[in-house]
């Protein structure tokens, strides 16, 4: 999955979670959940990183499973019960609430966790036609952001050695951090600015981001596979 082009990543993970809401059936929504987890696995990503991220995800797909389950709703069923072996409509409401929350979270980490935000900025601006002004921004964003994190810790440190309690939404700990955000912002805005930085101006691409033929085949299998295969079954 790393090795797939961001954008069509992005296309062959987005469009198949369409057909899911579409189809009330829990079974489709727990397979779509496990071929991402596989995905993952086999991707190796950071095993902390994906458990930290899964627990809340696995807490809200309970609830949602307790919300339908007390909930459910009233007439007939979209499918058979019977035929899948489920005893009432409280249970098959609960699991495919939930379902649907394991499957689109899965689809979304498998996104996430997967890309590189760098590729993925310069894919989206290659295939997309992402403006440049909104590419140049997120990456310059995202260079800020360390330099936030570390502001952030140090005034929360400054605060402790004065002796005063610095809560993590403190407005003693935000408002130089808000004040030294948009210095950064600026100083970088002038930076570009006198660079030749211009969100008209025609670029040549440094690294360009090509379409392999496992980016069509994985669009074929995710765009054209998965729903024919949700309509015919």
């Amino acid at each position: 999955m790393r090795s797939l082009d961001p954008a069509c990543k992005f296309v062959g993970l987005l469009v198949p979670t369409f057909f899911l809401a579409a189809f009330s059936n829990p079974f489709w929504n727990l397979v779509f959940f496990a071929l991402c987890f596989l995905g993952l696995c086999f991707s190796k990503v950071n095993l902390k990183v994906f458990v930290g991220i899964m627990a809340p995800v696995l807490l809200m797909a309970f609830a949602m499973f307790m919300t339908g389950y007390h909930f459910p709703a009233q007439g007939n069923l979209p499918v058979n019960a019977q035929s899948l072996h489920i005893s009432s409509s409280a249970v098959y409401n609960g699991l495919l609430m939930s379902s649907r929350v394991l499957a689109y979270a899965a689809a979304g980490l498998l996104f996430a966790l997967t890309t590189d935000r760098i590729i993925m900025v310069r894919s989206f601006q290659q295939h997309f036609h992402l403006p440049q002004a909104f590419a140049y921004g997120l990456l310059a964003a995202w260079g800020v952001f360390p330099h936030m994190a570390q502001e952030y810790r140090r005034a929360r440190v400054a605060l402790r050695m004065r002796g005063q309690k610095a809560w993590p939404v403190s407005p003693a700990v935000l408002k130089p951090l808000l004040v030294k955000s948009v210095r950064w912002s600026e100083e970088l805005a002038i930076a570009m600015e006198s660079k030749g930085f211009s969100g008209k101006a025609k670029r040549t691409q440094f690294q360009p981001c090509h379409i392999k033929p496992v980016d069509i085949l994985f669009l074929l299998l995710s765009c054209v596979v998965w729903p024919t295969l949700l309509f015919l079954l």
